[in-house]
Order: structure tokens, then C-alpha cells, then sequence
């Protein structure tokens, strides 16, 4: 597959949140990956508990092991986060929080913060929620252009979130928002639960596509290793190839079953996303 390139897997501490931060640089490193998307969560850098300090800190403890953040990512779907919350002081903290990591991207040298566009009560009309994030996100990406990050926006599952699903979902909002520090994540589990496909995203959002959570994964939401689903891998990959996408493929695992082990399925995934792409 001539577009995609071995180097830019990239592996992600979700599903290493029982171990330090550090033994998931360590692994990370021995496997050869060169980048990485941090999770920033309890206890390895959840924003709210950590100083500017502590994020030069992991900076040059990722430099220390030849790594580069891609990402960062907080955790923004268990906390209390919202950014479409009517209660006030919930949404006016959520947006808040987003500000702060912004500086903490800054800090670590990430190119890009990945946000959600939180939601609304499932019993109400989403149309307000909608139009609560649309605001918060612009206010968001004013503040990334300026400090030069640009934003990840991710859809959602349903059950995640009543605002954004699908791809064409996430173009409106990114129309609606209008800013260039806006860009798109493709999650394949969201998309395959939504009916969708790589074709669709590239069709609604372009060169705007900008970062993968390439993850196996079922029908209700879980995200696995690379053959502990159901997704077609070598699909996503060719679609992927013929977009000619260049951003990274990013593996994030949330299931708990890789929580007390968590190297066999990021080595196992890496090993398996190797084979297709360089005996293609």
C-alpha cells in the first residue's frame, strides 16, 4: 500500500490505565512505534490534576524513548464533561477544561486536541444541545488558532452522544463552526455502528480527515484489538489507501479484558497492520 507507511501506527494508553504511564512509553518504544496519542486521564494526566509543569515533564520523558505525541485526548466521556450541557456550570466548566488542555497541547507539543461534542437528554429535542456545542466548539476553536492546535472532532454512538453520529453529521458541525483549526476523526468502530464507511467520511469531509482510531470492535460499541471483533481491517486500510489519507492510525482498546495485560493487543494489532500494509 503505497500511502500508508508502517511509522505512522500509533499507539494509545487507554488501556493502560492499572500500569504507570511510563511502562506504556516503555512498551510503546520496544515495539518500534515512533508516535503515540496520549489519553489524558486518572492517573496518568488527567488536566485537572496536573500543572504545566508536569506536562514538560511527560515531554521529555516521551522524548527520552525517541517518541512524539500526535494527540492528546481527554478523557471527556466518564468525567463529568459536556460541552452541550444546559446546566450551566457543568457546560462552563466543560469548555473551560478544553481551554486548559489546549495549553497543555501547547506544553507537550501536540499537534492536534481530540473533542467530542458532548449531548443533550435523550427524552428532549437535540436541536438545542446541538446548537450549546456548536457555540462551545467555536469558542474552543478560536482559542486553538490562536495557540496554533488544531481540533479533532469525533463522532459519537448513540449512546454516547445525540448530537454527532455520522459523517454527515460531523460536516455540518464543522461547516456550522467554520474554523480551520477544525479537522476529523474518523473512530471505525463509531463509523461501522452508524452503518457507515471510510468511502463516506471521505466523500463528507475530505483532506479534512485528519487522524484514525483504527480499532476492532462489535456492534455494541467495544473497542478491540485487531481480531478480537468483527471489522474488516483490510478494507478499511485499501479505502484508506485509495483516499490517499495521510494522517495516523491510532489504536485505542477501552475493553476492560486488556486492562491487567495491556501489551499482547497493541503488539498484536501493530503486528497484524504491518503485514497487510507492507505484503500488500
Amino acid at each position: 500500500m503505497a500511502s500508508l507507511d508502517t511509522s505512522r501506527v500509533c499507539g494509545m494508553n487507554f488501556h493502560y490505565f492499572r500500569h504507570p504511564l511510563t511502562q506504556f512509553l516503555n512498551d510503546a518504544a520496544a515495539l518500534g512505534l515512533t508516535k503515540i496519542e496520549i489519553w489524558g486521564a486518572s492517573p496518568h494526566f488527567y488536566v485537572e490534576d496536573k500543572s504545566l509543569e508536569a506536562a514538560r515533564r511527560m515531554k521529555k520523558a516521551v522524548r527520552e524513548r525517541s517518541l512524539e505525541v500526535v494527540c492528546f485526548t481527554p478523557e471527556q466521556c466518564i468525567y463529568p464533561i459536556n460541552i452541550a450541557s444546559e446546566e450551566e456550570t457543568l457546560r462552563d466548566r466543560s469548555i473551560k477544561y478544553f481551554l486548559d488542555c489546549l495549553n497543555v497541547c501547547v506544553e507537550i507539543e501536540s499537534p492536534y486536541l481530540l473533542v467530542t461534542p458532548g449531548w443533550g437528554y435523550a427524552n428532549e429535542d437535540a436541536d438545542p444541545a446541538w446548537q450549546r456545542s456548536s457555540d462551545a466548539l467555536a469558542l474552543i476553536a478560536r482559542r486553538a488558532e490562536g495557540l496554533g492546535v488544531d481540533l479533532l472532532l469525533e463522532p459519537l454512538t448513540l449512546t454516547e452522544s445525540n448530537i454527532i453520529n455520522t459523517a454527515s453529521d460531523l460536516r455540518r458541525m464543522m461547516d456550522e463552526i467554520n474554523s480551520p483549526a477544525v479537522k476529523a476523526i474518523l473512530d471505525t468502530v463509531a463509523m461501522a455502528v452508524a452503518g457507515e464507511t471510510v468511502a463516506d467520511y471521505v466523500a463528507a469531509v475530505g483532506e479534512k480527515l485528519a487522524h484514525v482510531h483504527l480499532i476492532d470492535g462489535d456492534m455494541d460499541g467495544s473497542h478491540l484489538a485487531w481480531g478480537d471483533g468483527t471489522l474488516p481491517l483490510e478494507d478499511y486500510l485499501q479505502a484508506l489507501e485509495k483516499a490517499d489519507y495521510k494522517g495516523c492510525l491510532s489504536l485505542e482498546f477501552t475493553s476492560p479484558k486488556y486492562w491487567l495485560d495491556p501489551l499482547p493487543p497493541m503488539q498484536k494489532s501493530l503486528e497484524l497492520i504491518k503485514s497487510l500494509i507492507q505484503h500488500r
